[in-house]
């Protein structure tokens, strides 16, 4: 006969709602980890992008001996040349880390968490990630593409408060749609909707 506490889990677990929510929660915690980690070597990279040749893209020498050669892995070495260029700090690292044990422990224990739970630390772990994603994104507008594109000479004194970045735009798009308000939820669809058939 199970206990108490497993019955609990069990009626929690077999609740199709609950179920689905913590699904949901959980792969948007993933796929939110893994999109930043190719943000972050993406961005890096291109940074000593030097064009093409042969149709491939060639990159600055420079990449291997001041970014990748940081560390084994390709995502730190980035965030540490990061750090260098002082866009993170010290406790970004270390947060990086802890987010990493997070993502971990979610893809390779879902099945037990979802019986047992979701960490409760979870909502503002996966908080941190975004911020921290919003951290870099705004710090490489201002500092790496305003000052390269010359459509930015005239802009004079640069407000970052009133700089969206591209993830605060889609991390609202999509809570958005996930949230229990249906006009809220359908808001975008149907103004896409609305523009593609005009």
């Amino acid at each position: 006969m199970p206990n108490d506490s497993n019955i609990e889990k069990w009626i929690k677990f077999l609740e199709p709602e609950n179920l689905k929510g913590n699904l949901m929660f959980a792969s948007l915690y993933i796929a939110a980890f893994e999109s930043f980690k190719d943000y972050v070597i993406e961005e890096v990279k291109f940074f000593f992008h030097n064009g093409f040749k042969d149709g491939q893209d060639i990159f600055d020498p420079k990449y291997e001996t001041h970014v990748k050669s940081k560390d084994k892995s390709v995502v730190k070495a980035s965030l540490l040349w990061l750090l260098e260029m002082e866009a993170i700090d010290e406790s970004d690292i270390l947060l990086f880390d802890d987010l990493r044990q997070y993502r971990n422990k979610l893809s390779h224990e879902l099945m037990t968490l979802l019986f047992d739970g979701l960490p409760e630390e979870l909502p503002a772990k996966f908080a941190q990630l975004i911020q921290v994603r919003i951290k870099i994104e705004k710090w490489w507008i201002i500092n790496i593409e305003i000052p390269t594109n010359p459509d930015f000479d005239q802009m004079g004194e640069i407000n970052e408060d009133a700089i969206i970045a591209p993830s605060q735009m889609i991390n609202k798009l999509i809570f958005d749609m996930l949230s229990g308000d249906e006009k809220t939820a359908t808001f975008y669809r149907d103004e896409f909707l609305k523009h593609y058939k005009n």
